[in-house]
């Protein structure tokens, strides 16, 4: 008797162990976000120099359980700036895509940013992206919104910087169905139009 309890003890024990390695994945978020780069930014004056690049991240988060947005970094960014062009007047524009992947599913944030020169300086300037989106049914709608970019100013090397992002769990649109009294209801009332209608007509 004792040995049948010993193994009952073991068999639930490794029931809860399983039951929560398979709940676990469900609880979190794992956020892979891809990585861009683009050299030869400038102008009148292009070189192998002025290169932007984005090195995504992998970063795994708690299933956030309200709208509240939660603080995020997907990667790095740097900026790196060559020899400089004091007469340019061309500000080029230009659109980092850069792939978020979440449980399988891909998206793309698309940043878009501008170049330009004053001579002693080089400039990126940004503009804020769309946040991307990803539905989980009824467990709810993840927003990941990408923070905004401060201009990035060089006067010669690399600059750095974080990409930041929030993310929040909005909650799952249910289309409310009708309960059987309600069509019940709404038939009757078209039938007693229908009536009234045909006693008019009579």
């Amino acid at each position: 008797m004792t040995r049948i309890r010993s193994i009952a003890r073991h068999a639930a024990s490794a029931a809860v162990l399983a039951a929560a390695a398979v709940a676990g994945p469900a609880q979190a978020l794992s956020i892979d976000v891809g990585s861009y780069t683009l050299s030869g930014l400038g102008a009148e004056f292009t070189t192998s120099f002025d290169t932007f690049t984005i090195t995504g991240d992998k970063v795994s988060i708690a299933m956030p359980q309200t709208s509240s947005p939660v603080a995020i970094s997907l990667g790095t960014f740097w900026f790196e700036v060559g020899p400089h062009c004091y007469s340019c007047t061309l500000t080029p524009s230009f659109d980092a895509l850069v792939d978020v992947k979440v449980h399988g599913d891909t998206k793309q944030f698309d940043i878009p940013y501008a170049w330009h020169s004053s001579g002693p300086n080089d400039f990126l300037t940004f503009s804020q992206p769309a946040p991307v989106i990803f539905d989980f049914g009824n467990q709810g709608v993840l927003v990941i919104a990408l923070d905004a970019i401060a201009t990035l100013v060089s006067p010669g090397g690399k600059v750095y910087g974080d990409l930041y992002a929030t993310a929040s769990l909005a909650p799952a649109s249910i289309t409310p169905v009708p309960e059987p009294a309600s069509y019940a209801l709404m038939l009757a009332g078209f039938g007693v139009v229908a009536f009234v209608a045909r006693r008019r007509r009579s």
